[in-house]
């Protein structure tokens, strides 16, 4: 039978010096994403005026990325959704640029997104439902974080002293 460690002697190594990775791809990264950061500007403005110059030449080069019609497109999908929200398109019907310039039904639109996402953020998806934490059921618990495993121990009357039993003579 071949022999198994009982141990993760590498992790645990590893572990013990949590500010430095002995995983060699992980130096070399961080190295490659320092060496990055390095040349910096003189100063942001000079640095966002490179950029957009960059940016612009590569446009020319390569054309827009989607034009105005990618735009427009999205632009009435967005309205799609929130007019399904609010109710005032029948359902199925697409949103049309007459939908875009009129201002008729702005109010119902905007208190129906409120009542509708309320503090929530513009996502489609709604956020996942968090599961209930279950407090622990019996005296001891194990607990498991990561790969580490350890006791937790809610009963009382565990750590309560207890007399030794001495022997009688």
């Amino acid at each position: 039978m071949a022999w198994v460690p009982n141990s993760q002697f590498e992790d645990d190594l590893v572990d013990m010096e949590p500010d430095f990775n002995f995983v060699h791809g992980q130096m070399a990264y961080d190295i490659k994403k320092q060496g990055e950061l390095w040349p910096r500007p003189k100063s942001t403005y000079e640095y966002l005026k490179s950029r957009e110059k960059r940016n612009s030449e590569l446009e020319n080069l390569h054309g827009s990325r989607g034009g105005s019609g990618r735009d427009i497109r999205e632009s009435l999908q967005l309205m799609e959704n929130i007019q399904k929200i609010a109710g005032t398109r029948p359902l199925g019907e697409h949103a049309t640029m007459k939908d875009w310039e009129d201002d008729s039904t702005n109010e119902l639109e905007a208190l129906a997104m409120m009542r509708h996402f309320g503090m929530m953020s513009m996502a489609i998806d709604s956020l996942h439902v968090q599961p209930e934490v279950k407090p622990p059921e019996g005296p001891i618990q194990i607990i498991t974080n990561g790969r580490k495993q350890f006791p937790l121990i809610t009963d009382p009357e565990f750590f309560k002293p207890r007399k030794i039993p001495r022997k009688k003579n």
